[in-house]
């Protein structure tokens, strides 16, 4: 699933190629792809709306759309966005907005799990009543030590599995959870209440780092191929895994002798050094 460095990449490189065109119409082909509203009211109401600017909240994208609305693009397991000219197909193409100037922009989902809302600015439906309960982003200046430590304090639950919580830590996925753990020397099985404050620090710090470096590669394409740029261009952060997806690997810890191992936390892989992270 796109975390958030792949989703803000997304948003940096889509800004200069729809920020200021209008929808000029909508095709969609999967209408179960739509969140919200219906898929014919969703047509309506977009039709001649013009971009005004793209935000992102955790692994959400934000299109800004003149009279008060919102875009807003969950990818989930395999979306992304491309933006080509409108009479170029694309294969796995659920969505397409027609732009101004005769360019289109192209939801593509192979698995069809990925959804896309249209909703009145800042008001929510049911539906996406997560995004009311998000937690603070590790790139957030209010992520300290401070706010970790309350977030986890008496909490018995795998630290994985916390860390992996958007109501702590917004935006933060598989990879960037277990990349963080590995740096902060923290082994994913240990429950939340029973890290230090000395371990805190480093978790906090080892978040901060790897979704400022996984923003600065412009995320993590890995064999699978899932997440693409908009310009179909790969990220570069897998070039910079220490762990994830590894397993039986040698760690990559300057005279670490150990081997990585992975194992199912939560119905997901979790990659570690068992020497390296205690």
């Amino acid at each position: 699933m796109p975390e958030l460095p792949e989703v803000e990449t997304i948003r940096r490189e889509l800004v200069p190629l729809v920020v200021g065109k209008k929808v000029r119409s909508v095709r969609i082909s999967r209408k179960d792809i739509i969140g919200f509203p219906g898929p014919r009211k969703f047509a309506e109401l977009i039709a001649d709306q013009r971009i005004l600017g793209l935000e992102r909240r955790g692994k959400y994208l934000i299109i800004k759309l003149d009279k008060d609305k919102e875009l807003i693009f969950h990818l989930r397991l395999s979306g992304h966005l491309q933006v080509n000219r409108d009479a170029d197909a694309s294969r796995f193409e659920r969505v397409r907005f027609s732009l101004s100037g005769g360019s289109a922009l192209s939801f593509i989902e192979p698995r069809v799990l990925g959804r896309v809302y249209l909703v009145e600015a800042g008001q929510y439906p049911r539906i996406l009543a997560g995004m009311e309960r998000m937690g603070l982003e590790p790139i957030d200046s209010g992520f300290t030590v401070d706010y970790l430590t309350e977030k986890l304090r008496g909490r018995k639950a795998k630290v994985k599995n916390l860390v992996l919580d958007q109501r702590i830590c917004c935006g933060v996925g598989n990879i960037y959870s277990d990349e963080a753990l590995f740096r902060a020397g923290v082994r994913p099985t240990r429950s939340g209440s029973s890290l230090t404050r000395l371990e805190l620090q480093k978790l906090t710090r080892s978040l901060q780092q790897v979704i400022r470096n996984g923003i600065r590669w412009c995320g993590t394409t890995l064999t699978d191929g899932r997440y693409r740029r908009p310009g179909n261009q790969n990220g570069a952060f897998q070039k910079h895994l220490r762990v994830f997806g590894r397993e039986g690997l040698e760690c990559r810890t300057t005279g670490c002798q150990g081997t990585i191992r992975r194992i199912r936390i939560g119905n997901r892989s979790s990659y570690f050094c068992p020497v390296c992270q205690t």
